[in-house]
Protein backbone atom coordinates (compact mmCIF):
# COMPACT_ATOMS: atom_id res chain seq x y z
CA UNK A 1 0.00 0.00 0.00
CA UNK A 2 0.85 3.28 -0.59
CA UNK A 3 1.80 3.26 3.20
CA UNK A 4 3.05 -0.01 3.69
CA UNK A 5 5.67 -0.17 6.70
CA UNK A 6 4.47 -1.72 9.74
CA UNK A 7 3.80 1.48 12.00
CA UNK A 8 4.75 0.68 15.59
CA UNK A 9 1.40 0.51 18.09
CA UNK A 10 0.75 3.34 19.22
CA UNK A 11 -0.89 3.56 23.06
CA UNK A 12 -4.62 3.26 23.58
CA UNK A 13 -4.47 6.34 25.26
CA UNK A 14 -3.59 8.22 22.39
CA UNK A 15 -7.02 7.32 21.12
CA UNK A 16 -9.28 8.42 23.36
CA UNK A 17 -7.44 11.47 22.37
CA UNK A 18 -8.81 11.61 19.38
CA UNK A 19 -11.09 14.93 17.87
CA UNK A 20 -13.25 12.78 15.82
CA UNK A 21 -14.04 10.91 19.21
CA UNK A 22 -16.61 13.64 19.66
CA UNK A 23 -17.75 13.68 15.89
CA UNK A 24 -21.09 12.38 14.08
CA UNK A 25 -21.46 8.55 14.45
CA UNK A 26 -21.68 8.25 10.88
CA UNK A 27 -18.39 7.14 9.22
CA UNK A 28 -19.21 4.98 6.66
CA UNK A 29 -15.83 4.37 4.99
CA UNK A 30 -15.90 4.33 1.45
CA UNK A 31 -13.86 2.55 -0.97
CA UNK A 32 -12.88 3.50 -4.54
CA UNK A 33 -10.59 1.82 -6.78
CA UNK A 34 -7.50 3.60 -8.63
CA UNK A 35 -10.18 3.54 -11.96
CA UNK A 36 -11.28 6.33 -10.36
CA UNK A 37 -7.94 8.30 -10.69
CA UNK A 38 -6.95 7.15 -14.49
CA UNK A 39 -5.99 10.73 -15.23
CA UNK A 40 -3.43 10.55 -12.28
CA UNK A 41 -2.00 6.95 -12.75
CA UNK A 42 1.65 6.86 -12.86
CA UNK A 43 1.83 9.92 -10.21
CA UNK A 44 2.93 9.92 -7.09
CA UNK A 45 0.65 9.41 -4.06
CA UNK A 46 2.32 10.84 -1.53
CA UNK A 47 2.25 14.16 -3.47
CA UNK A 48 -1.80 14.41 -2.38
CA UNK A 49 -3.38 14.96 0.06
CA UNK A 50 -7.77 15.39 0.48
CA UNK A 51 -9.54 18.32 1.16
CA UNK A 52 -13.44 19.35 1.22
CA UNK A 53 -14.89 22.46 1.44
CA UNK A 54 -15.57 23.18 5.75
CA UNK A 55 -16.92 26.81 6.77
CA UNK A 56 -16.38 28.37 3.38
CA UNK A 57 -12.85 27.30 2.76
CA UNK A 58 -10.44 23.97 2.08
CA UNK A 59 -9.42 22.01 4.97
CA UNK A 60 -7.42 18.70 5.12
CA UNK A 61 -9.40 15.37 5.47
CA UNK A 62 -7.52 11.71 6.00
CA UNK A 63 -7.49 9.38 3.11
CA UNK A 64 -5.68 5.74 3.17
CA UNK A 65 -4.49 4.14 0.28
CA UNK A 66 -4.37 0.26 0.25
CA UNK A 67 -2.47 -1.72 -2.46
CA UNK A 68 -3.87 -4.76 -4.04
CA UNK A 69 -2.12 -7.91 -4.99
CA UNK A 70 -1.83 -9.56 -8.39
CA UNK A 71 -4.02 -12.44 -7.29
CA UNK A 72 -7.16 -9.71 -6.32
CA UNK A 73 -6.38 -9.87 -2.58
CA UNK A 74 -5.54 -6.77 -0.09
CA UNK A 75 -1.58 -7.15 0.03
CA UNK A 76 0.56 -7.59 2.50
CA UNK A 77 4.62 -7.86 2.02
CA UNK A 78 4.39 -11.03 4.26
CA UNK A 79 2.35 -12.60 2.64
CA UNK A 80 4.43 -15.01 0.03
CA UNK A 81 1.36 -16.20 -1.51
CA UNK A 82 0.57 -13.04 -3.46
CA UNK A 83 2.25 -10.93 -5.10
CA UNK A 84 2.17 -6.74 -5.39
CA UNK A 85 0.42 -5.21 -8.14
CA UNK A 86 2.21 -2.25 -9.42
CA UNK A 87 4.53 0.39 -7.57
CA UNK A 88 3.69 1.15 -4.13
CA UNK A 89 4.71 4.97 -4.51
CA UNK A 90 2.60 5.69 -7.23
CA UNK A 91 -1.03 5.80 -8.71
CA UNK A 92 -2.52 2.98 -10.23
CA UNK A 93 -5.70 1.17 -11.75
CA UNK A 94 -5.69 -2.03 -8.64
CA UNK A 95 -5.16 0.67 -5.84
CA UNK A 96 -8.07 1.25 -3.05
CA UNK A 97 -8.62 4.73 -1.75
CA UNK A 98 -10.27 4.74 1.69
CA UNK A 99 -12.16 8.15 2.45
CA UNK A 100 -15.28 8.95 4.97
CA UNK A 101 -18.16 9.95 2.91
CA UNK A 102 -19.30 12.19 5.38
CA UNK A 103 -15.98 14.05 5.40
CA UNK A 104 -17.68 15.57 1.65
CA UNK A 105 -18.83 18.87 1.31
CA UNK A 106 -20.29 20.95 -1.25
CA UNK A 107 -18.02 22.08 -4.32
CA UNK A 108 -15.63 24.75 -3.83
CA UNK A 109 -16.86 28.14 -4.63
CA UNK A 110 -14.27 30.66 -5.16
CA UNK A 111 -10.74 30.96 -5.27
CA UNK A 112 -8.84 28.21 -3.70
CA UNK A 113 -6.09 28.94 -1.39
CA UNK A 114 -4.54 25.83 -2.12
CA UNK A 115 -2.90 23.99 -4.85
CA UNK A 116 -6.01 22.15 -5.87
CA UNK A 117 -4.90 19.42 -8.95
CA UNK A 118 -8.69 18.19 -9.37
CA UNK A 119 -12.02 17.84 -7.92
CA UNK A 120 -13.14 14.29 -7.34
CA UNK A 121 -17.01 14.58 -7.20
CA UNK A 122 -18.40 10.75 -5.04
CA UNK A 123 -22.10 9.97 -5.49
CA UNK A 124 -23.50 7.33 -3.31
CA UNK A 125 -27.32 6.34 -2.26
CA UNK A 126 -28.37 9.16 -4.83
CA UNK A 127 -25.91 12.23 -2.98
CA UNK A 128 -22.96 13.51 -3.97
CA UNK A 129 -20.16 15.19 -2.01
CA UNK A 130 -16.95 16.96 -3.24
CA UNK A 131 -12.93 16.11 -2.34
CA UNK A 132 -10.25 18.15 -3.66
CA UNK A 133 -6.95 16.72 -4.73
CA UNK A 134 -4.08 19.35 -3.08
CA UNK A 135 -0.76 18.86 -4.33
CA UNK A 136 2.14 19.55 -1.93
CA UNK A 137 0.05 20.50 0.68
CA UNK A 138 1.43 22.33 3.91
CA UNK A 139 -2.03 21.62 6.11
CA UNK A 140 -2.50 17.87 6.81
CA UNK A 141 -4.89 15.75 8.39
CA UNK A 142 -3.96 13.98 11.92
CA UNK A 143 -6.72 12.34 13.01
CA UNK A 144 -6.72 8.86 13.75
CA UNK A 145 -10.19 6.77 14.12
CA UNK A 146 -9.48 3.06 14.52
CA UNK A 147 -6.14 1.32 16.00
CA UNK A 148 -5.48 -2.77 16.47
CA UNK A 149 -2.72 -3.94 18.40
CA UNK A 150 -1.21 -7.09 18.21
CA UNK A 151 -0.01 -7.03 21.87
CA UNK A 152 -3.36 -7.17 23.95
CA UNK A 153 -5.05 -8.43 21.06
CA UNK A 154 -7.50 -5.22 21.09
CA UNK A 155 -9.03 -3.25 18.31
CA UNK A 156 -10.36 0.23 19.38
CA UNK A 157 -12.40 3.08 17.23
CA UNK A 158 -14.21 6.19 18.02
CA UNK A 159 -17.05 3.56 18.07
CA UNK A 160 -16.26 0.29 19.44
CA UNK A 161 -13.94 -1.76 21.00
CA UNK A 162 -13.09 -5.80 20.48
CA UNK A 163 -10.83 -7.97 22.34
CA UNK A 164 -10.04 -11.36 21.39
CA UNK A 165 -9.11 -13.68 24.40
CA UNK A 166 -5.80 -16.01 24.24
CA UNK A 167 -4.06 -14.30 22.25
CA UNK A 168 -6.36 -15.79 19.34
CA UNK A 169 -7.20 -13.54 16.65
CA UNK A 170 -10.42 -15.91 15.91
CA UNK A 171 -11.46 -16.17 19.84
CA UNK A 172 -13.64 -12.84 19.65
CA UNK A 173 -14.71 -11.89 23.37
CA UNK A 174 -16.01 -8.80 24.58
CA UNK A 175 -17.28 -6.69 21.94
CA UNK A 176 -19.01 -2.87 23.00
CA UNK A 177 -20.64 -0.01 20.96
CA UNK A 178 -20.54 3.05 21.87
CA UNK A 179 -24.71 3.87 22.59
CA UNK A 180 -26.10 0.59 23.41
CA UNK A 181 -28.04 -0.30 25.91
CA UNK A 182 -26.85 -2.94 28.47
CA UNK A 183 -29.11 -4.57 31.11
CA UNK A 184 -30.33 -2.53 33.77
CA UNK A 185 -28.65 0.04 31.95
CA UNK A 186 -25.12 -1.15 32.71
CA UNK A 187 -22.23 -1.93 30.54
CA UNK A 188 -22.73 -5.12 28.49
CA UNK A 189 -20.93 -7.11 25.96
CA UNK A 190 -22.96 -7.05 22.66
CA UNK A 191 -21.10 -10.66 21.91
CA UNK A 192 -20.72 -14.03 23.29
CA UNK A 193 -18.24 -15.27 20.67
CA UNK A 194 -17.23 -15.62 17.45
CA UNK A 195 -17.62 -19.73 16.56
CA UNK A 196 -15.65 -21.44 13.68
CA UNK A 197 -16.52 -25.07 13.60
CA UNK A 198 -15.01 -27.42 10.95
CA UNK A 199 -16.12 -30.90 11.08
CA UNK A 200 -15.38 -34.32 9.29
CA UNK A 201 -15.80 -37.57 9.18
CA UNK A 202 -12.10 -39.08 10.06
CA UNK A 203 -11.08 -42.13 7.82
CA UNK A 204 -15.08 -42.04 6.84
CA UNK A 205 -18.23 -40.42 7.10
CA UNK A 206 -19.14 -42.19 10.28
CA UNK A 207 -16.34 -41.60 12.84
CA UNK A 208 -16.80 -37.64 12.48
CA UNK A 209 -14.64 -34.90 14.41
CA UNK A 210 -15.12 -31.69 15.01
CA UNK A 211 -12.29 -28.71 15.65
CA UNK A 212 -13.76 -25.54 16.57
CA UNK A 213 -11.92 -21.85 17.77
CA UNK A 214 -10.11 -23.59 20.32
CA UNK A 215 -7.83 -25.69 17.93
CA UNK A 216 -7.28 -23.08 15.60
CA UNK A 217 -3.88 -20.96 16.05
CA UNK A 218 -4.23 -18.18 13.62
CA UNK A 219 -0.84 -16.03 13.39
CA UNK A 220 -0.94 -12.59 12.66
CA UNK A 221 2.06 -11.99 10.00
CA UNK A 222 1.50 -7.98 9.72
CA UNK A 223 -0.11 -5.02 10.87
CA UNK A 224 -0.57 -1.78 9.47
CA UNK A 225 -2.19 0.51 11.27
CA UNK A 226 -3.48 3.74 9.18
CA UNK A 227 -5.84 6.47 9.73
CA UNK A 228 -9.01 5.20 8.67
CA UNK A 229 -8.43 1.48 8.43
CA UNK A 230 -5.86 -1.02 10.56
CA UNK A 231 -4.87 -3.69 8.59
CA UNK A 232 -4.35 -7.33 9.68
CA UNK A 233 -2.74 -10.58 7.69
CA UNK A 234 -3.24 -13.62 9.47
CA UNK A 235 -2.28 -17.39 8.31
CA UNK A 236 -3.92 -20.42 9.93
CA UNK A 237 -2.62 -24.45 9.32
CA UNK A 238 -4.51 -26.98 10.58
CA UNK A 239 -3.19 -30.80 10.95
CA UNK A 240 -4.88 -33.92 11.51
CA UNK A 241 -3.16 -37.07 12.09
CA UNK A 242 0.25 -35.25 11.06
CA UNK A 243 -1.87 -34.23 7.62
CA UNK A 244 -2.38 -30.68 6.46
CA UNK A 245 -5.96 -30.70 6.07
CA UNK A 246 -6.67 -27.06 6.40
CA UNK A 247 -4.75 -23.58 5.07
CA UNK A 248 -6.87 -20.22 5.59
CA UNK A 249 -5.54 -17.09 4.81
CA UNK A 250 -7.34 -13.66 6.44
CA UNK A 251 -7.32 -9.99 5.43
CA UNK A 252 -8.82 -7.74 7.59
CA UNK A 253 -9.55 -3.96 7.16
CA UNK A 254 -11.23 -2.91 10.46
CA UNK A 255 -12.69 0.49 9.86
CA UNK A 256 -14.29 2.91 12.50
CA UNK A 257 -17.90 1.52 12.07
CA UNK A 258 -17.46 -1.74 9.80
CA UNK A 259 -15.00 -4.41 8.96
CA UNK A 260 -14.62 -6.15 5.88
CA UNK A 261 -12.86 -9.65 6.29
CA UNK A 262 -11.24 -11.51 3.41
CA UNK A 263 -10.57 -15.32 3.96
CA UNK A 264 -8.99 -17.62 1.41
CA UNK A 265 -9.08 -21.31 2.29
CA UNK A 266 -8.03 -24.39 0.87
CA UNK A 267 -8.57 -28.59 1.75
CA UNK A 268 -5.43 -29.70 0.14
CA UNK A 269 -6.26 -32.44 -2.06
CA UNK A 270 -4.09 -35.09 0.05
CA UNK A 271 -6.69 -34.56 2.99
CA UNK A 272 -8.84 -36.63 1.73
CA UNK A 273 -7.06 -39.19 2.44
CA UNK A 274 -8.48 -38.39 5.87
CA UNK A 275 -11.12 -36.31 6.42
CA UNK A 276 -14.51 -36.98 4.70
CA UNK A 277 -17.63 -34.95 3.55
CA UNK A 278 -16.24 -31.87 5.22
CA UNK A 279 -18.19 -28.83 6.49
CA UNK A 280 -17.46 -25.39 7.90
CA UNK A 281 -19.83 -23.43 10.01
CA UNK A 282 -19.03 -19.49 11.04
CA UNK A 283 -21.01 -17.60 13.04
CA UNK A 284 -21.51 -14.74 15.68
CA UNK A 285 -23.41 -15.43 19.08
CA UNK A 286 -24.86 -12.85 20.88
CA UNK A 287 -24.62 -12.17 24.80
CA UNK A 288 -28.82 -12.72 25.88
CA UNK A 289 -29.92 -10.20 22.70
CA UNK A 290 -33.65 -11.10 23.82
CA UNK A 291 -36.46 -8.92 21.43
CA UNK A 292 -33.59 -8.59 18.81
CA UNK A 293 -34.83 -8.45 15.40
CA UNK A 294 -33.24 -10.24 12.10
CA UNK A 295 -34.03 -10.19 8.23
CA UNK A 296 -32.25 -11.17 5.37
CA UNK A 297 -32.42 -10.44 1.59
CA UNK A 298 -32.76 -14.35 0.40
CA UNK A 299 -35.84 -15.47 3.02
CA UNK A 300 -38.83 -13.03 2.08
CA UNK A 301 -40.41 -11.47 4.43
CA UNK A 302 -39.90 -13.54 7.30
CA UNK A 303 -38.63 -12.12 10.62
CA UNK A 304 -36.69 -14.02 12.85
CA UNK A 305 -37.22 -12.75 17.03
CA UNK A 306 -34.99 -13.64 19.71
CA UNK A 307 -36.79 -15.43 22.19
CA UNK A 308 -35.15 -18.47 23.46
CA UNK A 309 -36.90 -21.16 20.98
CA UNK A 310 -37.42 -20.90 17.24
CA UNK A 311 -40.30 -20.18 15.95
CA UNK A 312 -42.12 -21.90 12.41
CA UNK A 313 -41.15 -18.84 10.68
CA UNK A 314 -37.44 -19.05 11.52
CA UNK A 315 -37.37 -22.44 10.57
CA UNK A 316 -38.41 -21.63 7.03
CA UNK A 317 -35.60 -19.56 6.82
CA UNK A 318 -33.10 -22.18 7.63
CA UNK A 319 -34.17 -23.97 5.10
CA UNK A 320 -33.59 -21.29 2.29
CA UNK A 321 -30.29 -21.59 0.46
CA UNK A 322 -28.29 -18.25 -0.18
CA UNK A 323 -28.28 -17.06 -3.45
CA UNK A 324 -26.69 -14.23 -5.24
CA UNK A 325 -25.70 -10.79 -3.63
CA UNK A 326 -27.18 -11.28 -0.06
CA UNK A 327 -27.10 -9.39 3.01
CA UNK A 328 -28.30 -10.37 6.85
CA UNK A 329 -29.77 -7.31 8.83
CA UNK A 330 -30.12 -7.71 12.77
CA UNK A 331 -31.23 -4.94 15.18
CA UNK A 332 -30.96 -5.02 19.15
CA UNK A 333 -33.80 -1.82 19.54
CA UNK A 334 -30.96 -0.89 22.11
CA UNK A 335 -28.66 1.33 20.23
CA UNK A 336 -26.70 -1.29 17.92
CA UNK A 337 -27.33 -2.83 14.50
CA UNK A 338 -25.54 -4.85 12.49
CA UNK A 339 -25.20 -5.40 8.47
CA UNK A 340 -23.57 -8.37 7.29
CA UNK A 341 -22.77 -9.19 3.54
CA UNK A 342 -20.86 -12.20 2.66
CA UNK A 343 -20.01 -12.04 -1.18
CA UNK A 344 -18.82 -15.71 -2.45
CA UNK A 345 -16.58 -14.85 -4.87
CA UNK A 346 -14.06 -18.06 -5.41
CA UNK A 347 -15.57 -21.94 -5.54
CA UNK A 348 -18.81 -21.15 -4.00
CA UNK A 349 -20.51 -24.79 -5.56
CA UNK A 350 -21.04 -25.91 -2.71
CA UNK A 351 -23.94 -25.29 -0.97
CA UNK A 352 -24.27 -22.35 1.95
CA UNK A 353 -27.29 -21.44 3.87
CA UNK A 354 -28.42 -19.58 6.63
CA UNK A 355 -27.15 -20.29 10.43
CA UNK A 356 -29.80 -19.18 13.14
CA UNK A 357 -30.17 -20.92 16.86
CA UNK A 358 -32.37 -18.98 18.85
CA UNK A 359 -32.16 -21.65 22.02
CA UNK A 360 -31.77 -20.36 26.21
CA UNK A 361 -30.52 -23.27 27.07
CA UNK A 362 -28.73 -24.68 24.10
CA UNK A 363 -24.74 -25.07 24.51
CA UNK A 364 -22.68 -24.65 21.40
CA UNK A 365 -18.78 -25.08 22.26
CA UNK A 366 -16.94 -22.03 22.55
CA UNK A 367 -18.99 -19.83 24.47
CA UNK A 368 -18.71 -18.11 27.83
CA UNK A 369 -22.92 -17.03 28.41
CA UNK A 370 -25.25 -19.91 28.47
CA UNK A 371 -27.94 -20.22 25.60
CA UNK A 372 -27.42 -19.35 21.98
CA UNK A 373 -29.39 -15.92 21.94
CA UNK A 374 -29.31 -15.74 18.88
CA UNK A 375 -26.24 -17.28 17.05
CA UNK A 376 -26.31 -16.30 13.73
CA UNK A 377 -23.89 -17.11 10.84
CA UNK A 378 -23.96 -19.70 7.65
CA UNK A 379 -22.82 -23.39 7.39
CA UNK A 380 -21.26 -24.64 4.12
CA UNK A 381 -21.27 -28.57 3.23
CA UNK A 382 -19.61 -31.30 1.23
CA UNK A 383 -16.76 -29.02 0.81
CA UNK A 384 -14.85 -30.11 -2.16
CA UNK A 385 -10.70 -31.00 -2.16
CA UNK A 386 -8.24 -29.07 -4.01
CA UNK A 387 -10.33 -25.84 -4.60
CA UNK A 388 -9.38 -22.50 -3.12
CA UNK A 389 -12.51 -20.51 -1.62
CA UNK A 390 -12.40 -16.95 -1.63
CA UNK A 391 -15.45 -15.16 0.47
CA UNK A 392 -15.23 -11.67 2.11
CA UNK A 393 -17.41 -10.76 5.14
CA UNK A 394 -18.99 -7.10 5.53
CA UNK A 395 -19.79 -5.59 8.61
CA UNK A 396 -21.50 -2.33 9.38
CA UNK A 397 -22.59 -1.18 12.60
CA UNK A 398 -24.95 1.42 13.61
CA UNK A 399 -27.17 2.85 16.04
CA UNK A 400 -30.57 1.92 14.47
CA UNK A 401 -29.82 1.41 10.86
CA UNK A 402 -30.28 5.50 9.98
CA UNK A 403 -33.85 5.12 11.08
CA UNK A 404 -34.37 3.10 7.59
CA UNK A 405 -36.32 -0.47 7.14
CA UNK A 406 -33.49 -2.88 6.84
CA UNK A 407 -34.33 -3.40 2.61
CA UNK A 408 -33.58 0.53 2.22
CA UNK A 409 -30.90 0.43 4.77
CA UNK A 410 -29.14 -2.64 3.29
CA UNK A 411 -29.46 -0.67 -0.19
CA UNK A 412 -27.88 2.76 0.92
CA UNK A 413 -25.29 1.01 2.71
CA UNK A 414 -23.92 -1.46 0.02
CA UNK A 415 -24.27 0.75 -3.13
CA UNK A 416 -21.63 1.06 -5.03
CA UNK A 417 -20.01 4.35 -4.96
CA UNK A 418 -19.88 6.61 -8.44
CA UNK A 419 -17.20 8.85 -8.84
CA UNK A 420 -16.20 11.67 -11.68
CA UNK A 421 -12.67 13.22 -11.33
CA UNK A 422 -12.11 16.82 -13.11
CA UNK A 423 -8.68 18.09 -13.13
CA UNK A 424 -8.04 21.60 -12.16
Amino acid sequence: MKNNKCLPTLTAALLFLLPALSGTLHAQIITLTGESFKALHGKQAGLYSFFTVQDGRLAPVPHQWVQWSEQGYPYFEQDDSTDLMGDPARIDAEDRLLLRFEDGGQPLDGPATEQVAAELAVEQAGETRYFYLVKNAYLQNTDRYVQFDPQSMTIKSTDYALSMADGNLFNWSDFYFRGFEGENAERQSILDTLKLRLSAGLFGENNRITLNNNNLDPKVKQVINGPLAALVYASTSVTVAKVPVLRINNYFLVMPRQMEIHSRFTLPGIAETVVKRPALDISLDGNGLYDSQLMTSWTGNHMAITDGRLSDAEKAMLNQPLRGDNWIWFSTGRGFDLLAQLAFLKGFDTPARLLYQDDATLANEPERFPGQLPNVGFSLTDIPFGQEFYFVTRLFYSKDSQGLVPGDYANQQLDTARTRLTLQ
